[in-house]
């Protein structure tokens, strides 16, 4: 059977998110019929901006997140060569809340879609609001199915995401993570994230609501860090080595809240609270980043020797990408510090003084290979009043869920 006509065969029209009791019944008459019962939310999606992404998306359900919902004997016939023929004309059926879904044959090697490549050329397509509210959906629906990616492919839904204005789902998506299983259990997941929170403030200019905003995200990723869920899993060959600290402890994740409270303080004129996260971002990443080191040295070197670690940090692109935001807001930081304590000025700028030579190392690697980088247009949006490094402007997500969270 073509793969053409076995979308077709299984297609369905999108529904509005939902969680629903699956309930999965067949008539006696199909020899194939599931008739197991099991309760289980499935998700749907909802229509987007383009014929295109709704196929697109209506494939993944059917082909890759659907089929997991059978049961195991009911799932290797509908892979199985020997059942082709009898599943054409008596398919393995299922209802999910009224909706019949019926299942034939499906070749693994060509009928079957790549489930990473799918994600994130549906997520690239992404464009509108209505479009982002299938995020979580399928991000839920993969996970269900079973299917799990290593640390550098969530990385790069992150940016995918985040280049395009929607950090905050991420977010989301984070605080859900019992069933989407986006676990912010590295360090590039979590600096990544921290990075595209910093941008919602530099692409607003520092305006004095959205900094405040991304301040609060900001402290919302450091608290998903300490979360049992969204620690690493380690191996009985992977020690917690001598001198490692943990993610939300890394003076990387603690730079960018210090970085937005900095700004608050310096172009808003804030007080109180602000002044006091200040104060306190600044003592932490003090304590935590010894002085005479490099910003890549603070961690154990063995880590940045680790693809699945902090070796992404090594990157001179990448590196400059996330540290430029960062060696602004510790520019910024020394200026308002003077108000706290001077001898905490003179601490951040010792700090200061070694990241801009970091950062201007890296620039100069990275403008042998790629000079026009991500790196580099971060960087001169914030110094040298360059074009926006990621130009989409959104209308702003929904926080209600920021106040009590979905699980």
């Amino acid at each position: 059977m073509s793969r053409k006509s076995a979308l077709g065969a299984l297609s369905a029209s999108n529904g509005v998110f939902e969680s629903a009791t699956r309930r999965i019944a067949g008539t006696t008459k199909r020899t194939f019929s599931c008739s197991a019962q099991r309760n289980a939310s499935i998700a749907h999606f909802t229509p987007t901006s383009s014929k295109q992404l709704d196929e697109l998306l209506s494939m993944i359900r059917h082909k890759i997140i659907l089929p997991s919902y059978l049961p195991t004997e009911q799932r290797k016939k509908i892979f199985s060569p020997k059942y082709e023929k009898k599943l054409q004309s008596d398919p393995i059926t299922i209802e999910i809340d009224d909706e019949v879904l019926k299942f034939r044959y499906q070749n693994l090697f060509t009928d079957v879609p790549q489930t990473r490549r799918s994600v994130v050329t549906a997520i690239s397509q992404f464009e509108t609001r209505a479009d982002f509210a299938n995020l979580r959906p399928l991000l839920e629906g993969v996970a269900e199915a079973g299917r799990k990616f290593p640390h550098d492919y969530y990385a790069k839904i992150l940016r995918v995401v985040g280049a395009k204005g929607h950090v905050y789902e991420m977010i989301e998506c984070a605080r859900g993570v019992a069933r989407t299983g986006y676990r912010l259990d590295s360090s590039e997941k979590a600096n990544e994230l921290l990075h595209f929170v910093q941008m919602k403030a530099i692409n607003s200019e520092w305006d004095e609501a959205q900094t405040q905003k991304a301040l609060r995200w900001a402290e919302m990723v450091l608290e998903l860090l300490q979360e049992e869920a969204h620690q690493p899993r380690r191996r009985k060959d992977d020690p917690v080595l001598e001198g490692e600290l943990s993610l939300y402890r890394d003076p990387i994740a603690l730079l960018a809240p210090l970085h937005l409270a900095a700004v608050l303080v310096a172009k808003h004129g804030a007080e109180g609270e602000a002044l006091e996260k200040l104060a306190k971002y600044a003592k932490d990443v003090i304590r935590l980043w010894p002085e005479g080191k490099k910003l890549t040295e603070v961690q154990p070197k063995e880590l940045y020797e680790n693809q699945d670690k902090m070796r992404y940090l090594l990157e001179p692109n990448k590196f400059v990408a996330l540290a430029a935001p960062l060696l602004y807001g510790l520019e910024t930081a020394v200026g308002t510090a003077n108000v706290v304590d001077s001898e905490l000025a003179r601490q951040l700028q010792s700090r200061r003084d070694i990241l801009a030579a970091e950062v201007r190392e890296a620039r100069a690697a990275a403008a042998e290979k790629k000079p026009e980088g991500r790196g580099e247009r971060v960087y001169r949006q914030l110094f040298e009043n360059g074009e926006p490094a990621y130009g989409l402007q959104v209308e702003e997500p929904a926080e209600d869920a920021a106040q009590g969270g979905r699980e």
